[in-house]
């Protein structure tokens, strides 16, 4: 997936070379703010018109999301022990940070002054959520790495000469990947390494591991904010 990914930044450069070098691409950046299983900022950089023919862009977006930490007392045994002390009282901090490239194209269809595009392409998310439990001495972070495809349609309406308003709909799919905490890693075809058991004959898997976590799978993003 990292090579496809690096493919698709490549294809998009050399095309927009190939393009030729006297058309003029229309830059824009945007600030968004919304829900991405949370509260989620992002801010993307992009092109639009890269070629002189075809009424592509691209752009690429760096994103975080204060999502919901998971299951802290299952967490606890998943990854570490069986020990309750301080799972009465468990701290949780961290979420996703997400990097998304998209190509874009416009769409003939408007409503007054209102144009809509479709944009697609790779996602790369990196989970990383820190579980402290107080008073129990104990504390460790949940990691995840995943890659997938993303997609959507978005709204941009005219606020003044060179800013818009902007509102998009979008869905996320992260294939399972693996899930480290402390030194414990599960795997979705459960070849799992250091896989805690609950002290009754029974080893945790990675359905476990993905009932204690919210590492992403499938995820819908709204968005809005501003365009310039």
């Amino acid at each position: 997936m990292n090579r496809k990914i690096g493919s698709f930044v490549l294809v998009i450069l050399a095309a927009a070379v190939i393009s030729g070098p006297a058309h003029a691409m229309d830059k824009y950046d945007l600030l968004m703010g919304g829900y991405y299983d949370g509260p989620s900022v992002e801010g993307t950089w992009g092109f639009s018109n890269i070629f002189s023919n075809v009424p592509l862009g691209a752009e690429i977006g760096l994103g975080y999301s204060w999502t919901p930490a998971g299951n802290g007392t299952l967490a606890r045994m998943v990854f570490i022990n069986q020990d309750t002390g301080g799972d009465n009282d468990e701290q949780s901090s961290g979420g996703v940070l997400d990097l998304t490239m998209n190509v874009t194209y416009p769409l003939n269809q408007t409503y007054g002054p209102v144009k809509f595009y479709v944009f697609g392409g790779p996602r790369v998310g990196h989970y990383d959520v820190r579980w402290d439990y107080m008073g129990g001495d104990e504390d460790f972070d949940v990691v995840s790495w995943v890659y997938g495809l993303g997609g959507g349609l978005r709204g941009i309406m005219p606020l003044g000469k060179k800013v818009n308003a902007v509102l998009q709909l979008g869905l996320d799919y992260y294939p399972r990947t693996s899930i480290y905490g402390h030194d414990a890693t599960y795997y979705p075809n459960d070849s799992n390494v250091n896989a805690r058991n609950n002290g009754a004959g029974y080893t945790y898997t990675y359905a476990d591991a993905v009932s204690a976590t919210t590492v992403p799978h499938i995820r819908p993003r709204v968005m809005f904010g501003i365009q310039f």
